[in-house]
């Protein structure tokens, strides 16, 4: 049986958790989820709980590996701290996929957070929005591309996920060229 490495990733509020759900209705794994674990710690005020959740987090990604049990972690993919994870598990046998969710503009990822709130979902404040919203892209772009052993870009700024594109480690297959080029134009904003 092979042993698989899920990475669904993309900025806050722009669907990780719903792509995540999906997936893991298709296959069997462990799933870790940074916001899920502070929920456990401090469910009234996840953002207080951030940096104690991050390093369970890490602990949990050690025990699978060394395990070797396939799984799914969900990620904001804004810091670069995957890429040694990513590694140890190709180094171990599994195949890594990383999927990955956005949309039109940080605007979108904000109101959706005002909505998840309204509905007794966890907060993040509109500057990380802003700032993981473009770091996550250009992160994606420029170097986990490079380093998983395939990808795919979703957008869902619509009723339903439509695949953009995807590739491995040396290639692109643009599946929709309108949707790339919105992907593309925002890789240079700040």
């Amino acid at each position: 049986m092979h042993k698989e490495l899920f990475i669904i990733a993309g900025a806050n509020g722009s669907g990780k958790t719903t792509l995540a759900r999906e997936l893991l209705k298709e296959f069997s794994l462990e799933f870790v989820n940074a916001d899920e674990i502070a929920g456990t710690i401090n469910p009234n005020n996840i953002q207080e709980v951030r940096v104690q959740a991050g390093k369970l987090v890490f602990k949990k990604l050690d025990e699978l590996l060394l395990r070797e049990k396939s799984f799914a972690i969900e990620t904001t993919l804004s810091g670069n701290f995957l890429v040694k994870t990513i590694k140890q598990s190709q180094e171990k046998g599994y195949n890594t996929t990383l999927i990955y969710s956005f949309v039109d503009n940080p605007g979108i990822c904000i109101e959706r957070i005002k909505v998840r709130v309204n509905n007794g979902g966890h907060f993040v404040p509109d500057e990380d929005v802003i700032r993981r919203y473009y770091r996550s892209k250009r992160n994606l772009w420029f170097k986990y591309r490079y380093v998983v052993d395939k990808w795919t870009v979703f957008y869902n700024g619509l009723e339903e996920f439509i695949n953009v594109m995807e590739g491995d480690k040396q290639t692109v297959e643009i599946r929709n060229e309108r949707l790339y080029n919105l992907f593309m134009e925002s890789l240079d904003n700040d």
